[in-house]
């Protein structure tokens, strides 16, 4: 098994309608057709890496996450992937304090075309014979605290190659942080990903634009990088976003994201942080 054969797999998935908004569910007419993700990002990591043990400390995210082998026994591969908003969602949310309703399209339908994407990842690789999990749609999947899981995605993302933390929280990759992670735990061995960096905010240039752009006034560099976003005050300021159903079929949506676009590290990582 190699990733060239899921990035196939991916390639396949993000070209169907699970990637873009159905006229159904459009918040406006233009918006409907309008493409989610661009083509996803891909970094694997063997699941004896012993950085995943590192997440039990209680400093990085809870001593209740749980190990690749604790999702699939025999586990040798972690995959780890990115799938970046597109430029028409980023750049929609580029102006005032208001999320626009592409964001809010790409926070929602884009968050189930993630679970699915995920879910048709774990089946290509089960069909091939080899056994995986899907932690973000597992039902052993779990939160231990307001803010902590038993599988934190982006710093599986970290472990996996894909990128280093922001003051913002998100992860910085090859392609900006503005999109989703998701992950795969199999017994398939794939080739690992290197790492290019030696520490978690290495890509962040520690610059504050996240911090002007935060309309929750969450962030604050002052603080150090490990501290600097008050996750009770974005929450907040996100759960005011909630906007009710339009229609009888219609989902609820909220969201923020300002913190990720019209930032430096919006689409690439920055110039002055790159090796």
């Amino acid at each position: 098994m190699t990733i060239d054969r899921l990035m196939e797999e991916a390639r396949k998935f993000l070209e169907g309608p699970m990637n873009f908004v159905a006229a159904e569910d459009a918040l406006r007419p233009d918006i409907a057709g309008m493409r989610i993700y661009d083509e996803p990002l891909f970094g694997v990591a063997p699941a004896d890496d012993p950085l995943f043990a590192e997440l039990r400390r209680p400093e990085v995210v809870h001593p209740e996450e749980m190990l690749p082998c604790d999702w699939v026994p025999g586990a040798k591969s972690v995959v780890s992937f990115f799938l970046p908003f597109t430029e028409r969602v980023v750049s929609s949310n580029a102006e005032g304090t208001q999320t626009s309703e592409e964001w809010l399209h790409g926070r929602i339908e884009g968050q189930l075309a993630m679970a699915a994407f995920g879910e048709r990842l774990k089946k290509f690789l089960e069909d091939e014979g080899f056994a995986a999990a899907f932690p973000t749609t597992d039902a052993r999947f779990k939160m231990l605290e307001p803010y902590a899981s038993n599988w934190s995605e982006r710093h599986i993302a970290y472990i996996c190659g894909l990128g280093t933390f922001g003051l913002s929280k998100g992860l910085i990759t090859e392609r900006g942080m503005a999109g989703r992670f998701g992950s795969i735990v199999t017994d398939a061995e794939l080739a690992p990903t290197p790492r290019k960096y030696s520490g978690p905010f290495d890509y962040c240039t520690k610059c504050g634009a996240c911090q002007f752009r935060c309309p929750a006034k969450a962030i604050d560099k002052s603080r150090g990088p490990a501290l600097a976003k008050d996750q009770k005050l974005c929450d907040a300021w996100v759960t005011s976003t909630k906007r009710p159903p339009h229609g009888p079929h219609e989902r609820v949506r909220f969201g923020c994201g300002k913190c990720q676009v019209r930032v430096p590290c919006s689409r690439r990582i920055p110039n002055a942080a790159k090796k």
